[in-house]
């Protein structure tokens, strides 16, 4: 057949091969016996062989399509890891000195609000590659305090949770501890077999954040659990770390107190994808992205209530610098960046509200998200902010409404963050 026949538009067998009721091999049969017909004697002949070919083929069962993965993480472990964990981790900078407790000798670090502490002891476990500049430097190689870390709690926590669905399944209790391989540990980072066989830095890497989860302790002059405000004096490593000697043997974790009772008796949970833990898209510089999407599903909600938050402390909890806070303009930047990425990646977003500060009786509703990819803060402001009173972003109140088929395990809404849509002035775009 020559090639013109070929590229006919829309000969009938292969709309019907897009439908998915005939193979590629019987319509390049039908193709090189003359296929499309002229006339109507060779369509009934056509359709007749079709029919007969079709019958000598089973039917085929259609693809289950995979279940999203998601992991629920227990609000007081979420709260810990909002007070502890910023984007980009501890810099040189936040080296506050040695300290001993007991015969223990500790490397101090500024976290914010609070202290942590790693065992000199333990150095060796999280140094970076030795360089001349390092081995002078009298600052130890600080350990993994940023969205590394974050994703390690989660991909444990994920992996816990897996093995406890499976334990209960077969009848029998849950643990506050773990069996794994580093190579389920690695996938559940988001590396892939090929990447895992050939191995790399990346390996050391994931070693490093186990290592710190297993050794560092904080102090932290305010957070909140269930609700109420406390100083956290002491608060231990989040588990403890038993590394097989032999490479072929699993690692154990098993989770100290208070830790230990909220994964397994915490009443209050918010959902993670398991796809955003694997997101390496979100890793070091962008982890503020990461912090964004577990911040959204903290606050998302699909009812007719709606809990809102301030940008400017939206911008405080996802830990992005201070130059972007003090500035409208980099603040907008930033918050359209994680609005696009999270509802284009992880389809978590369906629509976000903004509010004027105050009664809420204002309301902006943005269903096409595609208009924070290019929006600029000058348009932004003449079609959002001035609308509701505002001049600056950071002064607004924003909600997120995740799509109906997300987890609902959503923090209840506190009396007075409670807006419904009566009495509402409320418009869209």
């Amino acid at each position: 057949m020559s090639k013109k026949r070929k590229n006919m538009e829309l000969p009938e067998v292969m709309e019907m091969i897009e439908n998915g009721e005939l193979s590629k091999e019987i319509a390049k049969l039908l193709c090189y016996n003359g296929f499309p017909p002229t006339n109507d004697r060779d369509k009934k002949f056509f359709l007749q062989l079709i029919n007969e070919l079709m019958s000598l083929i089973p039917p085929q069962t259609p693809k289950k399509q995979k279940p999203t993965e998601i992991y629920k993480t227990p609000k007081f472990i979420e709260e810990i890891q909002r007070a502890i964990f910023n984007p980009t981790g501890l810099r040189d900078k936040d080296f506050m000195g040695f300290t001993k407790d007991g015969q223990e000798e500790l490397a101090e670090w500024d976290i914010k609000g609070g202290k942590a502490r790693y065992p000199k002891s333990k150095q060796a476990k999280i140094d970076r590659k030795k360089n001349e500049k390092r081995s002078l430097s009298l600052i130890p190689t600080p350990p993994k305090l940023g969205v590394s870390q974050a994703k390690n709690i989660d991909a444990l926590g994920f992996m816990l949770q897996r093995a406890n669905w499976l334990r209960e399944k077969d009848g029998k209790e849950k643990l506050a501890g773990l069996e794994f391989s580093l190579k389920d540990y690695a996938k559940t980072r988001g590396y892939d077999d090929k990447q895992i066989t050939k191995g790399g830095e990346f390996y050391n890497e994931l070693k490093k954040d186990l290592f710190t989860g297993a050794y560092t302790t904080y102090r932290l002059d305010r957070v909140i659990i269930d609700g109420k405000e406390y100083t956290a004096h002491g608060l231990p490593n989040i588990y403890i770390l038993l590394e097989p000697k032999n490479p072929k043997d699993k690692w154990r974790i098993k989770y100290n107190e208070p830790y230990k009772d909220y994964y397994l008796n915490g009443r209050q949970y918010y959902p993670i994808l398991l796809k955003a833990i694997q997101d390496k898209g979100t890793n070091s510089e962008k982890g503020f992205l990461y912090f964004f999407f577990k911040l959204v599903m903290s606050y998302a909600s699909t009812g007719n209530f709606k809990t809102q938050l301030k940008v400017s402390t939206l911008l405080e909890n996802i830990k992005i610098s201070d130059f972007t806070k003090q500035r409208p303009q980099e603040a907008f930047k930033v918050l359209c960046e994680c609005i696009y990425y999270t509802a284009s990646h992880y389809k978590a977003i369906k629509e976000v509200r903004f509010f004027e500060s105050g009664q809420c009786k204002k309301v902006k509703v943005i269903t096409n998200l595609e208009k924070f990819k290019s929006w600029d803060y000058k348009s932004f402001k003449k079609e959002v902010l001035e609308e509701l009173g505002l001049d600056d972003i950071r002064e607004a109140l924003i909600s997120f409404n995740t799509p109906p088929q997300e987890p609902k395990e959503i923090t209840p809404v506190p009396d007075g963050e409670k807006t419904g849509e009566s009495g509402q002035n409320r418009t869209e775009i």
